[in-house]
């Protein structure tokens, strides 16, 4: 039976093969990129369409009927998922897989992309995993991955060459995420801001038309969007609320980014995985338990908040009782907001696979809910409590990952109309500016500025020296000299040396310091002296040494410090 699946798989890929090069024969190079990338992000959408779907039946039952009623479910469940997207991956998968953006977009940033061919389904079934047994982190980053995978490995297929196989890689990440939000425009922005950190017009149409397939494919499948607003046009008088929440928003960007960063980056985080699968997974379990709309990607919560079921954030919590007390909505509301960004990076760092767009919006969300709920009730306005959870929500985005483009276009597509472009961009902007002066990074970028291998790319030569490789750079035709030689033997090395510059190491090869041509000019024609002045009379130091995995910018702010020409590499 396997041999029957494995002879029809190739006869498949043989049929796809013959069908894509013929197409790349009869057309121009331009229109195959564009039918390419149609193709992709359709199959991307399809994937994501797939992916949402798998979820929703076992969300569903874990929700149960009775909203009145406490769920323990929610303490068991999110501790399944993570043991079994661990098991899956160590066990059925047996190949190392890296979770979120960070390393995606190094490997972009960096020419140095290497998409394996599990990739196209390692991150589905192991986010499916982590997210629908109540994992509380998104499907984004996971459905990216998986087109951003489909995208490249048909570029590899075909043997394109790699700015093709970029261009593919992305064209899949934009059409998956398209199909998530029904936002084609906003999704070719985040793919520039965000995945290939520049605008390229040769790459636009591709990027385009790849997150319109996957659009029409949740259409055509009948995928319902996963927020649906009714939003009235805001007012003159509203525009201090509007700066109100975008200050909020990015002091809020910051502090999801803080928090994550901490618990990823705790002891906790170093611990065993058992070890932590029994700590954190009982204190996540709590945590979903107390606050249920914790639980999975956070959407439903924020679908009744647009919705105006505010009752509805603690059904099936210990304290629905409450749900009359509008003020204890308030404040179980702020509890969420500060917890969330705790639970989605636990359930990473147990092991879960899932990505932090949806937790960011969850937190947008609450803080919009949070400020135009609470000047409602204390008779300061009135205001639609669902414009300012959509604008939130936008200035939530656009602190966090540092894409206040991507941000508007969402929110503006998925309102389905420009009525709020301008307080849109003023939330975006405020809280872009705000959370930058605390946090330059983005939540994706971040982890590899830690690293030291992240420039951003308005930083143009920064940018072009993280693309270079230290390693390349090293010259190696030195002549090396021994500490103990005469001056006579060392001139015989001078004689047939084409450098200026001497590396002097002891008989392990460990590096002891340096000679310049100029520092012996005076004694190379002195004879007398061959025989009583030795290589370790006259070595010096260099004036700065390199290590070889050191960044290339550190590198450079060495050779202008000391104003070298040659410097050692040890």
């Amino acid at each position: 039976m396997r041999r029957w699946w494995t002879f029809r798989l190739a006869r498949a890929l043989a049929l796809l093969h013959r069908l894509l090069l013929r197409l790349e024969q009869t057309l121009s190079p331009r229109n195959y990129e564009i039918v390419v990338a149609m193709c992709i992000g359709a199959v991307a959408g399809l994937a994501a369409v797939i992916l949402k779907h798998a979820i929703e039946g076992l969300r569903e039952w874990a929700y149960g009927p009775d909203p009145t009623s406490a769920r323990l479910a929610f303490v068991v469940l999110p501790i399944v998922g993570i043991l079994l997207t661990w098991l899956y991956l160590r066990y059925g998968l047996r190949k190392p897989i890296t979770v979120g953006l960070p390393d995606l977009i190094y490997q972009v940033t960096h020419h140095r992309i290497r998409l394996p061919f599990y990739e196209m389904y390692a991150h589905a079934i192991s986010s499916s995993l982590t997210v629908g047994f109540g994992g509380s982190a998104g499907l984004e980053a996971p459905i990216i991955r998986t087109g951003a995978a489909l995208g490249y490995n048909l570029g590899a297929f075909m043997q394109s060459n790699q700015q093709r196989r970029t261009l593919f890689l992305a064209c899949g990440a934009a059409g998956g995420m398209a199909s998530i939000f029904n936002s084609p425009i906003a999704a070719v922005i985040f793919a520039f801001e965000v995945i290939l950190g520049n605008v390229s017009v040769h790459s636009f149409i591709p990027l385009l038309i790849a997150s319109a397939s996957g659009a029409v494919v949740a259409r055509v499948f009948h995928f319902q969007q996963l927020f649906i607003l009714y939003t009235d046009q805001w007012e003159l008088e509203q525009l201090p609320v509007i700066i109100l929440i975008g200050l909020a928003c990015g002091l809020v960007a910051t502090y999801h980014l803080w928090i994550v960063w901490q618990v990823h980056n705790s002891e906790f985080a170093r611990l065993s995985f058992w070890r932590k699968l029994l700590i954190g997974g009982i204190g996540l379990g709590c945590l979903i338990y107390l606050m249920p709309p914790l639980f999975g990607e956070g959407y439903d919560a924020i679908n009744a908040l647009l919705f105006g079921e505010y009752d509805e954030l603690v059904a099936h919590s210990p304290f629905y009782s409450l749900s009359d007390n509008h003020w204890f909505l308030l404040l179980f509301a702020l509890m969420v907001l500060l917890a969330k960004g705790i639970s989605s990076a636990l359930t990473i760092v147990l092991g879960g696979n899932g990505g932090e767009f949806a937790p960011t919006m969850f937190v947008g969300a609450m803080t919009g809910f949070i400020i135009s709920y609470g000047l409602n009730l204390a008779g300061l306005a009135e205001l639609s409590v669902s414009t300012f959870v959509a604008l939130a929500m936008a200035g939530a985005v656009s602190g966090v990952y540092k894409a206040p483009l991507s941000a508007i276009f969402l929110i503006a597509e998925m309102t389905g109309g420009y009525g709020l472009f301008v307080p849109l961009m003023i939330v975006s902007a405020l809280s872009y500016f705000v959370c930058m002066y605390f946090e330059p990074y983005s939540i994706v970028t971040k982890p590899l500025a830690h690293r030291g291998v992240y420039v951003a790319a308005h930083e143009r030569d920064k940018h072009v020296l993280a693309h270079m490789q230290l390693d390349e750079l090293v010259e190696r035709n030195f002549s090396l000299v021994r500490p103990d030689w005469t001056m006579g033997e060392f001139v015989r090395v001078i004689a047939h040396s084409r450098r200026n510059v001497f590396p002097v190491v002891d008989e392990d090869g460990n590096f002891l310091g340096v000679i310049l041509l100029d520092d012996v000019r005076h004694l190379m024609f002195d004879t007398t002296r061959y025989d009583s002045v030795r290589v370790k009379d006259l070595m010096h130091a260099p004036p700065a040494t390199i290590e070889l995995d050191e960044p290339m910018e550190k590198v450079m702010e060495k050779f202008e410090r000391t104003g070298a020409w040659n410097l050692p590499v040890v």
